[in-house]
């Protein structure tokens, strides 16, 4: 939330929204590192720091880099972010450009943005050469597709939607920092294989409170081939497919950004609240299935997990950015 509040202060009916941002990144500059990176889950009860997850390291990364951005234009204190982004870049630019390097999944492309945002704002260029790396070696990997896109959720092995993200943002952000245009071809790729998951009809849903309330399910993106279910992290890739529209002249994915984004939004509840997994086929989450005709339809609406809200802002504070109002 540190880089989305400040950006949409002046339209939030909050007045503390710029200090809760302010407030949250300062405490989390004081993450544990350990031999992997930074540990991204904290305990509140034990006060205690844990977990080992590469890609969620690289959202965290960027996260604190667009806040630094963002918070040095309106004078904000941002040298404690400074001190973590640069120490977190440093760690993994280091790991990346070892000659053993050899990541398992696209997980770690994530890493490729916040090591170009990071180059820019601390004029580090040893972060510009780590991110080059590690774009050239999952173009090798995937561009040809030698190998899917995949690994970028935390809870599947296979390929995903969020594995494509990650090559297409990395691409993307390699783009915008040297101009080469390989990087913009391969963006472009990633991008397609991204839109694979995205649905582009709507589906017939049986009786239940979907259907009872018109759920529409154009624009939702599917997680993986392991996760047969549809849900909102679209929202979040809807920038990149709205900036591959601008740079290459297509009104066509810049009209189905704003669909992604507009559409993922049908399930708020009156508290600003909403679940996840809507269930467009006979899927479960865990366990067994008694009666599998009970399950198409469904939705999880009590598992309003936080991630969900932090996309919806974040995404609205890029497109802002961007000068896209996207509930006109």
């Amino acid at each position: 939330m540190g880089y989305a509040l400040p950006v949409l202060s002046d339209r939030l009916p909050d007045p503390r929204a710029t200090g809760m941002a302010q407030k949250s990144l300062d405490f989390l500059s004081g993450a544990k590192f350990y031999e992997g990176g930074f540990h991204t889950w904290y305990n509140c009860d034990r006060g205690e720091w844990s977990h080992h997850e590469p890609l969620s390291q690289g959202q965290a990364m960027l996260n604190f880099a667009r806040a630094i951005r963002v918070g040095r234009k309106k004078g904000m204190e941002t040298s404690r972010w400074e001190t973590f982004l640069r120490r977190a870049c440093e760690f993994h630019a280091h790991r990346i450009l070892s000659d053993d390097w050899r990541p398992r999944s696209t997980d770690q492309a994530f890493m490729i943005a916040p090591l170009c945002e990071a180059s820019r704002l601390l004029g580090v260029d040893e972060f510009r050469r780590a991110a080059e790396k590690a774009g050239n070696v999952y173009a090798s990997r995937h561009v040809n597709m030698r190998e899917p896109y995949w690994g970028g959720t935390l809870d599947a092995s296979c390929e995903d939607k969020e594995g494509a993200y990650a090559a297409l943002q990395g691409f993307l952000s390699l783009y915008d920092l040297t101009g080469n245009t390989k990087y913009l071809t391969w963006a472009e790729h990633a991008c397609d294989v991204v839109l694979t998951y995205v649905v582009v009809w709507d589906i017939d849903l049986p009786p239940g409170r979907l259907r009872d309330h018109r759920f529409k399910t154009r624009g939702w993106t599917v997680v993986s081939p392991q996760n047969q279910h549809i849900d909102v992290f679209g929202v979040l890739i809807a920038t990149e497919i709205y900036r591959m529209g601008e740079i290459l002249g297509r009104d066509d994915l810049q009209r189905l950004a704003l669909l992604m984004y507009r559409s993922c939004g049908q399930l708020i509840d009156p508290y600003g609240s909403q679940g996840e997994q809507p269930q467009h086929t006979n899927y479960a989450q865990r366990g067994k299935v008694k009666d599998i005709l009970a399950l198409r339809g469904g939705y999880v609406e009590d598992w309003t997990v936080f991630w969900i809200t932090a996309h919806f802002l974040n995404a609205a504070a890029q497109f802002q950015e961007l000068g896209v109002p996207i509930w006109d």
